[in-house]
């Protein structure tokens, strides 16, 4: 038995007893999907963004610990507009807002001009505690002048409750610790609260129940979608309807499967693993369309077994590989992105079994007709010889031409940043990413990230040499790009200080017991204990970000960090947290993992192939015919100035194990006539005229499934459907252009 024999003898027994026992093997899968049925009942939808976090860490746990010291940090930003300052009109809409809005279940406390207290000092000495608003709204000019010199020297309310220019109030909703199942309520209600007349709601809760709301309702179309345009593809193709039925089913019975281990495994369906169905359905009809290539026109099980046998091979090559793909997905300790991994590769392996025993057996029963399909048949007399002649004429230019682009496009590669922002996913003119902008051009961001210092227990935190450091830390904090608004418990204490002494400039407490007296007076302000804990071991300073790109947001917590470290007090640390740095945290860690990922995918499918093909030479050529048009989008993107997201990442490693399937069929074909008495032209040309139609009709039928995905209201899902596609189309040039002329030496010389 030869080493081909050997690997095709399982493959070869599944075909063989499908074709002798269709009926028997086609109940089994309907048993198989019934069965099934158990689990997929018990799936449920959750596109909650919490799905995208990094739970394992340190810093989640960090996180976790800081909101059980300072509280819950999501807030939600109401903002109200007036065309003059401080209008009667709109601060009345703040006090109702604030009122009915502090009645919200999940909402721990609201902030505003209605509930904020400044802190003043009269003539007289006496420490005034107190909103703004708890008197009489101020209705005369005069009385609407001296309320805004008030609240514009106040060191908190500029930019986090008023703009510069009063025109603009804002109702800050904080948001209890552990509400995240009840985002979409809070959201819902505040709105209502509101509504909609001048008022711009936004914030990380807004967004994240957003695009839980809309990626709900687009997982249903995106999965009729597909079957209906895969559908029309495929009828188009063969003509008859039975050729629409297997592959579907093929794909449905691996998305059904992945499905209902997902539900029996209590895994929603989430943000992330929604795309699985679209591209089961696509990778199906990928995977089937070989065999329905090579079985048009035949009839009998021992002419289809015959028909089958070339095919084989590459068919469990390539499941194997797309399996590795999947499994390279799941590299990163962050639960959706595991599931897309972990998932897809059940619903591949699936897929894979159906291909060569449900297949096999459909086709035994409903053979498709013996018409030539009129685009195979040009396909196999003029595409696949033209292909041959200018790989054996042109052949240092094509491959000069690749290598060339493959330059340009690794100086692209240099240039790719990784990057992600939630408020980019809403495209432009939307209501959600709108509010957002105006909000942030007028107040500060809606964004929180939070810098904890932390005393090593030696010394409180209300060490005067502690202080003026964090006084100093905020002003630095203040000074950076990305950064709205910093506020820290030196805000207050400073304007309590400057108040009691009489100057002008803004200074702080001269002694540890001062401070304590300080915070004695301040006991009552709520919004307090959001500075500093109790026992004085640590401090937090609120930030407000006007920017929310992953990669920006990393870069301003290390460099806060560095900062202190730099010039904070001995004794002291600071450490940066809070839910939009996890989210950038994990977005970076999806990043970095996938493209680990990529390296180990590629690595493991070239180890396979040649384990498999047993030559060196033709692994390698297979691996770089794959690994150039994902050079060269990525490499496009850099150049375009494009980033590489926390979605469009994973197109590697999706990539490799699905365009890798194609080229198999072309090298597989290859490998098999080698040491035949064949010239080179003979054996490539005999590879192509069996696997180019396939190979296109595949890649037409993926392409078409990850296009769908075009039509979704995210950059996330869009983008990653859209390079995928991309990617796709790529490899198939590169097998028709780069291939042959790869192919076109290193096996035995024989006389042309």
């Amino acid at each position: 038995m030869t080493g081909t024999e050997a690997r095709l003898r399982l493959p070869r027994w599944l075909v063989r007893r499908s074709l002798r026992h269709p009926r028997t093997v086609l109940a089994v899968w309907v048993s198989v999907l019934v069965l099934a049925w158990g689990g997929v009942r018990l799936l449920r939808v959750d596109t909650s963004t919490d799905s995208v976090l990094d739970r394992t860490s340190p810093s989640w746990s960090f996180y976790q610990e800081s909101l059980r010291r300072f509280g819950g940090d999501e807030v939600i930003v109401v903002a109200f507009e007036s065309e003059s300052p401080f209008e009667p009109a709109a601060l009345r809409r703040v006090e109702e807002a604030t009122r009915a809005i502090s009645a919200v279940p999940g909402i721990r406390r609201v902030d505003s001009l209605s509930s904020v207290p400044l802190i003043e000092v009269d003539t007289e000495g006496t420490v005034r505690i107190e909103p703004p608003l708890s008197t009489a709204l101020p209705t005369t000019a005069e009385d609407r002048r001296l309320f805004r010199d008030r609240v514009l020297r106040d060191r908190i309310a500029p930019g986090v409750l008023t703009s510069s220019d009063g025109r603009m109030l804002a109702v800050n909703a904080l948001l209890d610790r552990d509400v995240e199942g009840r985002f979409e309520s809070i959201v819902a209600e505040i709105r209502r609260i509101v509504g909609k007349e001048g008022a711009l709601i936004s914030g990380v809760p807004v967004f994240r129940t957003e695009i839980n709301i809309h990626t709900a309702s687009e997982i249903t179309f995106f999965v009729l979608a597909t079957i209906t345009i895969i559908a029309l593809y495929l009828y188009l193709i063969f003509r008859t309807a039975i050729a629409v039925v297997i592959p579907l089913a093929a794909g449905g019975a691996g998305t059904w499967v992945l499905l209902a281990i997902m539900g029996a495994a209590g895994t929603p369906l989430s943000l992330t693993t929604m795309i699985l169905p679209s591209i089961m359905l696509a990778l199906g009809c990928a995977n089937v369309m070989h065999v329905m290539t090579s079985a048009v026109g035949v009839i009998g099980r021992d002419s289809l077994e015959k028909a089958l046998d070339p095919i084989l091979l590459p068919i469990m090559l390539s499941g194997l590989t797309t399996t590795i793909g999947f499994l390279a997905v799941s590299g990163v300790p962050i639960d959706a992105i595991q599931a897309i991994g972990s998932y897809g590769a059940a619903g591949v392996l699936t897929i894979l079994g159906a291909t060569v025993t449900a297949v096999p057996a459909a086709l035994t029963i409903w053979p498709l007709p013996g018409r030539d399909v009129a685009l195979a048949s040009w396909i196999r007399r003029r595409l696949c010889p033209w292909l041959v002649d200018i790989a054996e004429r042109r052949r240092l230019i094509l491959l000069g031409s690749w290598a060339l682009l493959g330059v340009v496009c690794m100086v692209g590669l240099s240039r790719l940043d990784i990057e992600t922002d939630a408020t980019t996913w809403f495209p432009r003119g939307s209501e959600v990413r709108e509010s957002y902008e105006r909000i942030r051009e007028r107040l500060s961001g809606i964004s929180p990230v939070n810098v904890v210092i932390e005393s090593d227990g030696r010394r409180p935190v209300t060490s005067v040499d502690a202080l003026e450091a964090v006084a100093k830390f905020t002003e630095y904090l203040d000074s950076m790009p990305e950064v709205g608004r910093a506020i820290a418990v030196t805000d207050p204490l400073g304007q309590l200080d400057s108040g009691i002494t009489g100057t002008s400039t803004f200074g702080l407490p001269k002694s540890r017991e001062q401070v304590e007296q300080y915070l004695l007076l301040l006991e009552s302000v709520e919004q307090l204990p959001d500075l500093i804990t109790a026992d004085r071991s640590a401090t937090n300073i609120l930030l407000r970000v006007n920017n929310n790109g992953s990669d920006d947001l990393q870069r301003m917590a290390q460099s806060a960090e560095a900062w202190w470290n730099k010039h904070g007090p001995a004794g002291f640390s600071a450490r940066s947290t809070g839910i939009m740095y996890e989210f950038a945290r994990a977005e970076d860690q999806i990043a970095i993992g996938q493209l680990r990922g990529f390296g180990l995918a590629m690595l493991s499918v070239g180890i396979i192939l040649v384990a498999i093909l047993r030559h060196v030479r033709l692994a390698a050529v297979t691996l770089i015919a794959n690994a150039f048009p994902m050079l060269i989008a990525f490499g496009g993107m850099g150049l375009l100035g494009l980033p590489l997201d926390a979605g469009t990442v994973v197109v590697g490693n999706l990539a490799i194990g699905m365009a890798i399937d194609e080229t198999l069929h072309l090298v597989s074909g290859v490998s098999e006539q080698r040491s035949s008495e064949a010239s080179r032209r003979e054996v490539i040309l005999r590879a192509l005229n069996q696997s180019v139609p396939a190979i296109l009709y595949t890649t037409g039928a993926i392409v078409l499934g990850f296009s769908v995905l075009a039509f979704s209201e995210f950059s996330f899902t869009r983008n990653l459907g859209v390079l995928t596609a991309t990617v796709v189309v790529l490899c198939l040039l590169a097998d028709v252009l780069l291939l042959p002329p790869l192919l076109g030496r290193g096996w035995r010389r024989h006389p042309d």
